[in-house]
């Protein structure tokens, strides 16, 4: 069955590669991020299958409320909420700021709550819907300097798992899909971003080990490959290929190393 689909962050990495994924199953989109038509459009051939939607999920609830509707008329309707936009940033425990931790929080956690909150109306009004997040392995093995980020993602698996529990008597399902390394743009800086070094000498041996994972051209230190991570999580949402016949998991580690950090803990 062909689904409608709204995601967000997809002018890079998962996002980008959804949106072909997607395309290439017969399904429709609605891509949507920061200035994503001039970022996304001249990477991805035109369909009618596809439009964009300039969203920013740090926009107040007001504001995120009425781009859902505005998305939801598109097509007529969605299928799948995709929250998959995110950020990331380096700090140490003693050094981040209220601002860092802030910001980590409202991308990644807030965001995607908000979202959420305000297309549930709609999917429980139709009676059908999958809310899908991209969280990540590293609420299994968090590196330093990335203990906040590990957090959000942490508190989105948790509250993800709420949330299916809540909703699924009504006919909608969700899933935290919590991607191991892959390389994205998402730990490198953009635009005036700077990875600025500790201010403490003694983390900077440490600090620099773990950079040199998100830094290196090409990142060929991480194992997963982002087309691939696209087309499992369309099969995880549509019951097809690796998914077919398979019960309904909440929280989906993908990847070899994802797999491999959640097994040493449980």
């Amino acid at each position: 069955m062909a689904l409608t689909w709204l995601v967000t962050g997809t002018t890079s990495g998962i996002g980008e590669a959804l949106v072909g994924e997607i395309l290439a199953r017969g399904d429709k989109v609605i891509a949507s991020g920061r200035k994503v038509e001039e970022r996304l459009g001249p990477k991805i051939d035109k369909s009618e299958n596809l439009v964009f939607l300039e969203l920013d999920i740090t926009e107040s609830q007001v504001e995120v409320e009425a781009k859902i509707k505005k998305a939801w008329h598109i097509f007529g309707s969605i299928d799948v909420l995709f929250n998959n936009a995110g950020c990331t940033g380096f700090r140490s425990a003693e050094e981040a700021d209220d601002a860092f931790i802030q910001k980590m929080f409202q991308v990644n956690l807030f965001g995607p709550m908000h979202l959420t909150s305000a297309i549930l109306p709609l999917f429980r009004a139709q009676g059908h819907g999958c809310v899908t997040f991209t969280s990540s392995s590293s609420v299994w093995a968090p590196l330093p300097f990335m203990g906040h980020y590990a957090a959000t993602k942490a508190a989105l698996s948790a509250y993800v798992e709420s949330l299916h529990k809540e909703v699924n008597p009504m006919g909608i399902r969700c899933v935290a899909i919590e991607c191991g390394g892959t390389p994205t743009l998402l730990g490198q800086p953009r635009g005036e971003e700077t990875l600025d070094p500790p201010a403490i000498d003694g983390y900077l041996p440490l600090f620099g080990g773990v950079m040199e994972l998100f830094t290196k051209t090409p990142l060929d230190s991480l194992p997963g490959d982002v087309t691939r991570v696209a087309a499992r999580i369309v099969d995880i949402v549509k019951r097809e290929g690796m998914a077919a016949g398979r019960p309904w998991d909440i929280r989906v580690p993908l990847g070899s190393d994802g797999w491999g950090f959640a097994a040493q803990k449980c």
